[in-house]
């Protein structure tokens, strides 16, 4: 797979960050950067209401209707492929519901930063993903000595089972489907990167992409377009960044980076 050196990257933590007192100015970068994420959290959490959540309701209430039409009374197979409608879309709006309420609860002070060990929470999460995988087996490459980080456990885990989780959905759409988990020294911490050899995307998405559903096309698997959302937050809590790089049909990578841990 390509190294992460082939693609351009901002490899820099956020400058300045706020101390642990909270203490600072408007003017500081860091708050200004804070106040920028929340800011747009707002908007997406705004996007999310009037138009995602409700479609999703729509979807359901469409559903339990055609279940109550006489013209499947005698139906009991379309009526069992409905009610099947009715439960996918009740849970797909649950979640949704429950990760849009965790977008908008999650703040800096929220987190409890511990000593973690990356590369055994990483090959964790690929573990659990992969037992519940559907499709062709995906082969995962990790870095040897991921560098450990200081991060709340609970919240970073969640970072790297969206990303992982990502790589693979996007890794299906390859005859030989691929992962690559790797790093790099930055200024400050560490950037650590999710590579996956799919469909790619234009450069000019990429952006986009952490914004809250918004989904990549062409992905046999699509998810709820709610996961990179998340992901940008808690690593911006954190005092990090995230970032994504891509060529058409050459694949993507995803990045964060973390300040290093103090030991």
């Amino acid at each position: 797979m390509t190294s992460s050196r082939d693609f351009h990257h901002p490899l820099a933590l956020r400058s300045d960050p706020a101390s642990p007192s909270g203490t600072g100015t408007v003017g500081d970068p860091s708050i200004a950067a804070r106040l920028a994420s929340a800011e747009q959290t707002l908007r997406d959490i705004s996007h999310a209401l009037a138009h995602d959540l409700r479609t999703s309701l729509r979807h359901v209430a469409s559903y339990a209707q055609l279940l109550g039409d006489p013209v499947y009374a005698g139906q009991p197979g379309q009526v069992t492929r409905l009610s099947h409608k009715v439960m996918d879309s009740t849970r797909r709006l649950q979640h949704l519901m429950e990760s849009v309420s965790a977008l908008a609860r999650l703040q800096a002070a929220d987190l409890h930063p511990v000593r973690v060990d990356v590369g055994q929470m990483v090959q964790v999460v690929l573990r659990d993903l992969q037992l519940g995988q559907r499709g062709p087996v995906v082969s995962c490459v990790l870095a040897p000595g991921l560098p450990p980080a200081r991060a709340d456990a609970a919240l970073l885990r969640r970072v790297w089972e969206e990303l992982l989780d990502n790589a693979l959905r996007h890794a299906l759409s390859h005859d030989q489907p691929c992962i690559e988990v790797c790093y790099e020294a930055v200024p400050g911490g560490h950037a650590y990167f999710v590579h996956d050899n799919g469909l790619g995307f234009e450069p000019e998405k990429a952006a986009e992409l952490f914004g809250l559903f918004q989904r990549a096309q062409g992905v046999p698997e699509p998810g709820l377009g709610v996961g990179l959302a998340l992901v940008r937050r808690i690593v911006e809590c954190h005092g990090g960044r995230v970032w994504a790089t891509a060529r058409p049909g050459e694949g993507a990578r995803f990045g964060f980076s973390l300040p290093a841990d103090a030991g």
